[in-house]
């Protein structure tokens, strides 16, 4: 699970306090006098706060793109791209352009050929073909395997002259089996050793393109100029690229970010894919997250809210170079994007050098919205995952987010039930009754531009199990249906609502993120202001209200993880929808 970030309607608080903060740092003003903004002719949002305090600033390059805008079968290309816009463009990490071209159009010919014959495969014979070949390389005499074993192109030739070309000398029971290995159509177990050849191919040439690649110059150039916190991110709504610079590095961070995404080079794609699909791969062996990824897969049937970020293996497997192209000639246009900077800078320069450094980058027609609609769940869900780890349990409803009116009250239940030591999960789930190995926590997942999950999760206490803690947390909810929150328990969460958000006021960082967030889920920053009043406005029957029209069983999804010792047969899901 994504580690437990600021809802969007709490980051409003941010700068909702913002003039209070203001006074601390001599600058005066509301926070609309505060916030300049400007909108190139191609769309591009470029907002800028300044802030005197220190020569430093921190920027954003924000799209409205993440793993929800992805295709059905092209699942985990935003995260993809966020790895490979680091690679450079046609002047940045390279040493000879013109010379790497060729040889990335000959990888992604091959490239191609090798999808291609992935896909006439299927994934069950291919896995099945995959499985023997690893058998063959790990008896390959102990000599040829020292040899090979920094070659990766050359482990695989060596795989292939080891492989059966005749297929009567495969195993015994795929020839009990002929259509398993060719059919009137293909002949499989060849078109598999092609994809080997191909493999090799691929790696060839990726070494021959490393000639001329300066690794990692982006990163460099920023370095040696004093860069923080450089990095990138992406979730189910949006791609960010982040950096922290001196202030008189203003120009040099205009013309790499508007290098980066106007001259993109995809540079080591392919070797990148396997550094991809190992990060996968230490995904789904941690709990948690693997958990976390059977939870929301199961809550969502129609939104691509139910789809892993970092993709499915199989999409990862599959993709290549030319859908990373096409997703990205889509989504990461200037009409999708907005740059954030906070920090000492001067507003009518950012603005002037935006101007001059991202004016002429092109539009694209940018269908970002996503239309469909979760359909009602008329039925509780509930799963149960064996893994070699201590249990834990979440449990999820649908509800909605801001600027339904009804998202402002499942926030102030959020902090009601999991905001610090005098919460009431921490209280009494945690202290009174001690079920938990630590505090349960509560939040929204998996993001907060649609209609999302307000979850619970913990981790119970042996000799506890997670029955016990199930009744505890859903005794807490009842409590929320039938008994009206106080209104010192209120004015107690407002205040703790601007004393986390004034303590973070003094980080640019934390300034350009709640701009950002606004920008990504609602559009415009401006959203900010409005949506603080809303939310000081709640009341206890809003409160109750909600708890008793979304904290329904027939709403509710449940994730168990147990050992594996431990589990009993159940039903993937249960419930009549």
């Amino acid at each position: 699970m994504r580690s437990r970030q600021i809802p969007y309607i709490v980051l409003i608080l941010l700068l909702a306090a913002s003039t209070l903060q203001a006074a601390r740092t001599g600058h005066t003003g509301t926070l609309n006098e505060r916030v300049h903004e400007d909108v190139l002719d191609n769309g591009l949002r470029v907002v800028v706060v300044e802030r005197h305090a220190a020569p430093v600033f921190f920027a954003l390059v924000s799209f409205r793109v993440g793993a929800s805008q992805e295709s059905i079968d092209h699942s985990g290309l935003s995260h993809y791209l966020e790895h490979m816009l680091f690679k450079g463009t046609k002047t940045i990490g390279t040493k000879d352009y013109d010379k790497e071209a060729p040889i990335m159009e000959e990888l992604e010919r091959v490239a191609a050929e090798t999808k291609e014959i992935m896909t006439i495969l299927k994934s069950w014979r291919y896995d099945l073909f995959e499985e023997y070949a690893v058998k063959v390389k790990s008896e390959l005499p102990a000599q040829l395997r020292e040899t090979i074993s920094a070659d990766e192109a050359a482990g695989w030739r060596a795989v292939l002259d080891h492989l059966p070309a005749d297929s009567d000398d495969l195993p015994e029971e795929w020839n009990r089996t002929p259509w398993l290995l060719a059919d009137d159509r293909h002949n499989y177990w060849s078109l598999y050793r092609d994809l080997l050849a191909g493999r090799a191919r691929i790696v060839e040439l990726t070494a021959s393109q490393r000639k001329f690649i300066k690794q990692s110059e982006l990163s460099e150039i920023y370095s040696t100029h004093g860069k923080q916190s450089l990095n990138a991110f992406t979730s189910y709504d949006q791609t960010t690229y982040l950096v922290g610079l001196p202030s008189n590095c203003l120009e040099l961070w205009m013309y790499i970010e508007s290098d980066r995404f106007q001259n993109p080079v995809f540079r080591e794609f392919y070797s990148e894919k396997e550094v991809i699909l190992e990060e996968k791969r230490m995904y789904e062996n941690q709990p948690g997250s693997r958990l976390f990824e059977a939870f929301i897969s199961a809550a969502f049937r129609a939104h691509p809210y139910g789809r892993p970020v970092i993709g499915w293996m199989s999409d990862v497997r599959l993709a290549n170079r030319t859908d990373m192209e096409d997703h990205f000639r889509r989504f990461y246009a200037p009409n999708n994007c907005q740059l954030t900077l906070v920090g000492d800078l001067d507003t009518d320069e950012v603005f002037s050098l935006a101007r001059r450094y991202f004016g002429g980058w092109k539009p694209s027609e940018v269908a970002d919205e996503i239309t469909v609609v979760e359909p009602e769940q008329k039925g509780e869900r509930r799963i149960q995952m064996e893994f070699d780890a201590e249990p834990r349990i979440l449990i999820g409803y649908h509800v909605p987010v801001a600027p339904h009116p009804d998202g402002y009250a499942i926030t102030m239940i959020d902090y009601i039930l999991s905001a610090g030591r005098t919460s009431r999960l921490y209280k009494s789930v945690f202290v009174d009754q001690g079920l938990t190995a630590s505090p349960p926590a509560s939040g929204s997942e998996p993001a907060d531009r649609y209609p999302n999950l307000f979850f619970m999760q913990a981790m119970p206490k042996s000799p506890h199990t997670t029955g016990e803690v199930e009744a505890a947390l859903l005794a807490e909810i009842e409590k929320l249906k039938n008994e009206p929150v106080s209104q010192r328990e209120l004015d107690r969460i407002r205040n703790r609502f601007k004393m986390d958000q004034l303590e973070r006021l003094s980080s640019n960082r934390w300034l350009a993120f709640s701009l950002n967030s606004a920008f990504v889920n609602r559009g415009d920053w401006r959203s900010i202001t409005e949506d603080f009043n809303r939310l000081m406005k709640v009341t206890a029957e809003d409160v109750q209200r909600a708890a008793k029209k979304y904290f329904t069983a027939r709403n509710r999804t449940v994730a168990v993880l147990v050992k594996p010792a431990e589990s009993t047969s159940i039903d993937a899901t249960t419930g009549s929808d």
